[in-house]
């Protein structure tokens, strides 16, 4: 379960929504949600299917292949909150520690069953050089993640597991070798960016705070009939 720490903060899941163009909706949107966290001091209600409890349930299994590939020291983080500053942080998925517990890297991992060779695709395809080639909400996370745990890198692993199973309910994995199931790629540290997301985190949040103050003043309809 996420941190209550994170309520009305922005975070790096969902940080590049302070991005984007056009009319602005989905940005105020966000800054929206924000708002009602500060207010209800709860967060909306996760949208919850077979994907994200996939995801979920093999967190853990992706995280071991992810050391298994790599021989890193990697540690599981719990959904622990980390925060930046008071309006932002992040939620690593995981750390990559040297072996005196020092910090090394934050790993961001998913695990997309149904998605996992079209995220795959979208890192050959949609990735921009002016994001060290990865697609620019994946960019924008791990840069975060970097922040909140003061690291010059940042993981971004994917993990494909099956979600099938026999009839005894055991999980049958597909029949592919881990290379093939597993990528990753190491971020380096972009301070242009990073400062680009503080910015967009302290207007967001003068937003948000102006937000908060006319959802909890009394409002009256009058009708003009």
């Amino acid at each position: 379960m996420l941190s209550d720490e994170s309520l009305g903060k922005f975070t790096a899941s969902r940080i590049v929504d302070l991005f984007t163009g056009g009319q602005g909706v989905t940005r105020f949107k966000y800054i929206l949600e924000k708002a009602e966290e500060v207010i209800k001091k709860h967060r909306k209600d996760a949208f919850v299917n077979q994907y994200t409890q996939h995801g979920e349930y093999n967190e853990h299994e992706g995280i071991e292949s992810f050391r298994l590939a790599t021989g890193f020291n990697v540690k599981y983080l719990e959904q622990k909150y980390f925060p930046i500053n008071e309006n932002c942080g992040s939620t690593p998925d995981a750390q990559v520690e040297d072996f005196a517990g020092n910090i090394l890297a934050p790993v961001d991992n998913k695990c997309p069953f149904s998605k996992f060779f079209e995220q795959k695709m979208m890192i050959l395809k949609e990735s921009k050089p002016e994001y060290q080639n990865c697609p620019k909400q994946m960019y924008f996370q791990v840069q975060m993640q970097m922040m909140s745990l003061k690291t010059d890198i940042g993981y971004l692993v994917r993990y494909l597991t099956s979600a099938n199973v026999d009839q005894d309910g055991n999980k049958y994995e597909y029949d592919l070798p881990l290379d093939v199931r597993l990528f990753y790629k190491e971020v380096k540290k972009d301070e242009k960016v990073q400062e680009e997301i503080l910015k967009a985190v302290e207007k967001a949040a003068e937003e948000r705070d102006q937000l908060v103050e006319q959802l909890k003043t009394p409002f009256i309809y009058e009708s003009i009939y």
